[in-house]
């Protein structure tokens, strides 16, 4: 029993250290296109404290000149302004100009928005990416990424206030990153 629950506790163990080691650097530079990840748009069209942290920082990026295009990728938001629609709004209102911006409304999980990152890149030229998420989404993130032959350079969201459910999030996530590790690459 005592081993079980040392190979359990180091299986849960190692995506959170890959979180925090690798999730908090910041491996910014140069790319083509930057790749937002989406998060939750509330039914006023408002974006959650989670899709502003994500926004600031890919257009951070944008206004420091490492990439010319913006793609914002997410899914159907609480009512019935989407998700990409609540990013392109606040990226405006933070002075990127509609022409940068590539919305991807199809961008309902992780995996669906790699796949749509790489289909948007061979489409338009678009090589290397900086992702922009939260910490503990960046080591999935970069997985699924080399699963798909996009070359990703992770940026760590930063955080305006602290995500309430913090602790939820690297929970959950950890257990969606042993499913993404085991499971077949389709």
């Amino acid at each position: 029993a005592g081993a079980w629950a040392m190979a359990l506790g180091v299986c849960g163990l190692l995506p959170v250290l890959l979180m925090v080691c690798f999730g908090l650097t910041d491996y910014r530079r140069r790319a083509d296109a930057v790749l937002v990840f989406g998060a939750r748009a509330y039914a006023d069209g408002s974006p959650s404290d989670a899709l502003a942290d994500r926004m600031r920082t890919a257009c951070e990026l944008y206004h420091q000149g490492l990439a010319e295009r913006l793609i914002f990728s997410g899914g159907p938001g609480d009512g019935g302004v989407h998700e990409v629609e609540a990013m392109q709004r606040l990226a405006a209102s933070l002075g990127v100009p509609d022409s940068a911006m590539i919305l991807d409304r199809a961008g309902t999980n992780t995996t669906a928005t790699i796949k749509n990152a790489a289909e948007l890149g061979r489409a338009r030229g678009l090589h290397r990416f900086l992702a922009v998420s939260h910490f503990y989404h960046l080591p999935r993130i970069k997985m699924e990424a080399a699963r798909h032959g996009l070359e990703v350079f992770t940026v760590p969201a930063a955080q305006g206030k602290p995500l309430r459910k913090l602790p939820w999030f690297v929970a959950r996530e950890t257990v969606a990153w042993w499913r993404y590790y085991v499971r077949p690459v389709v």
